[in-house]
């Protein structure tokens, strides 16, 4: 649930061509559990004409909603440098523990979304005014709790295991034989070339997908938690309920295009965010050179870490921070886009709004929420397009659920009135095309 399963996309190329190019588009995304497209979008934003981009936003928890406006905020954030960025993003996204630096900013800067929820610090391309005042308040209590639990520490790594443990029962003793077979028969032949079983295996063990010479993951990352409330002085959670058995490597770290075999995937998916923060701020193409300039080749195909650190280190406590001051907010200007969110309950209650008929030229549709369709369809501009991700790299689902998905899929789409663009399966392709009619 805290990542998507296919590459980030540039929305403004799914968007039909017409005579005359608008000047502004509406864009829905629903349950993508990241900010990946929206990201991606703004990166490319140079190639295409000018143009203004609302995204409407709907994710199933709050926690998934504070997660995206966080990485999105990493990727704008101007004071960062660009390899700092980057894996910011990349180890709040997927790893259960971070780095110090990466978690010292995660702590300072949870407090200024905090205050930009309240609007104490204004925040010029978001928008919470869909989300009902409860919505916003949990939104609040979410960045608080991040701020202090990085402070103060959390066993996430006990949290991980526990789950292990539940999921595997009898077989936990001989998890490296299910995670091995898990990589081999099923990840491997679905196409994820640049994957390699250290880094999976490692992450299954622990939940650190993204590892780096230079520095050793050791504080918790609270963003990956759970059904957070507050009470009293403190806060409840669920501990972690996310995906224990496919990984974060689905989305920057694919590479379909199989060139650079022999990087692994978190050295992938260090060039792909890289590549899209360097666009974002520069509006001009990236220089692949830029990507571990600085790193021996021998070491680019080798796991880096290897042994978890010390959990002594993780509970280590912090000082709390002080508020950021209003001159210090740190966002690189994008006037041409606004980001809302939605609540979960609107997706039932838009297509009875007379201004949400035919308003979007693109809906993005995550793989477990194709069951709204119904409701999605009246939003549709006429030859808008829909995009729905695929179950191509759930490890859980064989070759016979894959069919009978993608089977249930054009059935569904077919009774609401949509035609396929491109022929599809679950097997091969990550994301399906429609066009309303």
């Amino acid at each position: 649930m805290w990542w998507g399963y296919s590459a980030p996309l540039d929305l403004r190329c799914e968007i039909e061509e017409k005579e005359e190019t608008s000047k502004s588009l509406e864009v829905l995304i629903i349950g993508a559990s990241d900010a990946r497209h929206i990201i991606k979008t703004l990166a490319s934003s140079y190639k295409h004409s000018d143009c203004s981009i609302i995204y409407h936003i709907i994710e199933p928890t709050m926690e998934q909603v504070a997660r995206s406006i966080l990485l999105l905020s990493t990727c704008l954030d101007k004071d960062l440098g660009l390899q700092e960025a980057t894996r910011y993003y990349l180890e709040i996204m997927g790893n259960t523990l971070l780095r110090p630096a990466t978690a010292k900013y995660l702590a300072k800067h949870s407090k200024l979304l905090a205050d930009t929820v309240t609007q104490t610090i204004d925040c010029p391309w978001l928008n919470l005014e869909k989300l009902k005042h409860k919505d916003r308040d949990q939104l609040e209590w979410i960045f608080k709790f991040w701020e202090r639990a990085t402070r103060e520490g959390v066993p996430i790594v006990d949290y991980w295991d526990r789950r292990i443990r539940k999921s595997l029962k009898t077989r936990y003793d001989y998890r490296d034989g299910v995670f091995d077979w898990d990589y081999h028969m099923i990840l491997k032949p679905r196409g994820h070339s640049n994957l390699t079983i250290h880094e999976y295996r490692f992450w299954r063990n622990n939940g650190i997908a993204f590892t780096w010479i230079e520095g050793e993951p050791a504080r918790s990352n609270p963003t990956l938690l759970n059904n957070i409330i507050p009470l009293g002085d403190g806060f409840l959670h669920y501990a972690y309920l996310g995906d224990i058995t496919n990984g974060p490597f689905f989305t920057w770290a694919l590479n379909e295009e199989k060139e650079n075999v022999k990087l692994r995937a978190t050295d992938i998916a260090e060039r792909e965010v890289m590549r899209v923060i360097h666009e974002i701020r520069t509006k001009e193409p990236f220089c692949e050179e830029l990507v571990a300039a600085h790193r021996d080749p021998s070491i680019l195909n080798g796991i880096i870490i290897t042994e978890m650190p010390s959990s002594e280190i993780e509970y280590e406590s912090w000082t709390k921070y002080d508020k950021y001051e209003k001159q210090s907010v740190p966002w690189i200007s994008i006037p041409s886009t606004k980001i809302l969110f939605h609540p979960l309950s609107t997706l039932d209650l838009l297509k009875n709004k007379a201004e949400y008929k035919e308003k979007f030229d693109t809906i993005w549709i995550a793989h477990n929420m194709t069951k709204q369709l119904p409701n999605i369809i009246p939003l549709l501009k006429k030859k808008g397009h829909i995009l729905i991700e695929l179950r191509k790299y759930l490890s859980e689902l064989r070759k016979e659920d894959l069919e009978s998905f993608t089977k249930e899929l054009k059935s569904t789409a077919q009774v609401c009135g949509l035609r396929e663009i491109k022929s599809f399966n679950s097997e091969t392709h990550t994301i399906a095309q429609f066009c309303s009619n």
